[in-house]
């Protein structure tokens, strides 16, 4: 596969932090009011057909819930399939993420248009499996919409991925954070592109809404979403982490990237407040531990991750100890850290999966 680098919570009155998922759909019947509509999208037995393996149809679909914060930064992964593609083209003219912050009821074009172009703003991935003198029928494109030239321009195309009109399930995820856009595609290892680009800027906005578009033309085939989940990320709290010795404790291995992060007292309860941070994403900030726990989802890319725990007290009893449940679908580890104002206890977990 071939990789292109391109240069160009909620909060309480005790501070409390935790990495805030927006929501995970497995049954997009479910979250009809969560999400608006327009043109030929519909549920269809439980997942989100955006077109429909018919000439010239166009579809959308946005979280209309709320909109992302920029500012924060996001994750979304989703799972997309098409199927049904007409014999002569295999399948046209594809579907795309997109972000923006237009009226919902804006509707794009048809065909190479992949029903986001002619939207009055926005940035797009689209998933593209028509040849429209664009180098390959089986295509990544990265485009913004740019004012100057009235219309949305390209910014990167990648035509080495995995065949996508094959019918099977593939998985999508896309990183917005520090100002890079990274998008990975039936991979967690290796990202498909990461690309600098300053969403804030080219939308005018922290704020935008988030969602789908998709479109046919004499080549169709049906465009379906089967799971979305998506997540903001969490801001650093107030913390010189680079004065902190960072000691790891233990090693283990998970068997899925999907954790489940599970944090509280297990000890006499004495007001430790902590941070936990796995990778360069907090999970949880500013946070006293309780008997109760809190818990808190987490996807890793590459092949290990380390998760570090941070204390911004040391309580009654020093020093700061926290019990962590690490849960993979599989099975649960339950690991004790500690942490005090200059060292922090730390977990490095590896991927053993498939």
């Amino acid at each position: 596969m071939k990789i292109i680098f391109l240069t160009f919570i909620f909060l309480i009155p005790l501070a409390i932090g935790y990495a805030q998922s927006f929501f995970q759909i497995d049954d997009f019947s479910a979250y009809e009011e969560s999400l608006t509509l327009t043109g030929d999208a519909v549920f269809y037995a439980e997942k989100l057909r955006l077109a429909p393996a018919q000439n010239y149809r166009q579809g959308a679909a946005w979280f209309s819930e709320r909109q992302i914060d920029l500012s924060k930064g996001f994750e979304t992964e989703f799972i997309f399939r098409m199927t049904n593609q007409d014999e002569k083209h295999r399948g046209g003219d594809g579907f795309a993420f997109v972000i923006h912050n237009n009226a919902l009821d804006e509707r794009g074009g048809f065909g190479d248009s992949i029903g986001y172009k002619g939207l009055s703003g926005g940035v797009a991935i689209e998933f593209d499996t028509y040849d429209n003198n664009e180098g390959s029928r089986n295509h990544i494109t990265l485009s913004y919409y740019d004012p100057s030239y009235n219309g949305f321009r390209r910014h990167a195309t990648v035509h080495e991925i995995p065949e996508m009109s094959d019918g099977r399930d593939h998985f999508a995820r896309i990183e917005y954070k520090d100002g890079f856009l990274t998008f990975y595609l039936d991979s967690y290892i290796f990202p498909v592109l990461s690309s600098r680009l300053d969403l804030q800027e080219i939308l005018h906005s922290d704020k935008a809404w988030v969602g789908f578009t998709s479109a046919t033309s004499f080549a169709y085939a049906d465009h379906d979403i089967i799971r979305w989940k998506l997540g903001e990320f969490l801001p650093p709290p107030n913390l010189e982490i680079e004065k902190v010795a960072v000691k790891p404790k233990y090693t283990i291995e998970v068997k899925s990237r999907d954790l489940k992060l599970s944090v509280w007292d297990h000890n006499q309860i004495d007001g430790d407040i902590i941070s936990l941070k796995a990778g360069e994403q907090w999970l949880i900030t500013e946070y006293e531990l309780v008997r109760r726990r809190k818990t808190v989802p987490y996807t890793f890319t590459g092949f290990s991750t380390t998760v570090i725990l941070y204390a911004h007290n040391l309580g009654e009893i020093p020093p700061n100890t926290a019990a962590i449940a690490i849960d993979d679908g599989f099975e649960t580890q339950t690991i004790s850290l500690e942490a005090d104002m200059e060292n922090s206890e730390a977990i490095e977990i590896i991927y053993a999966g498939d």
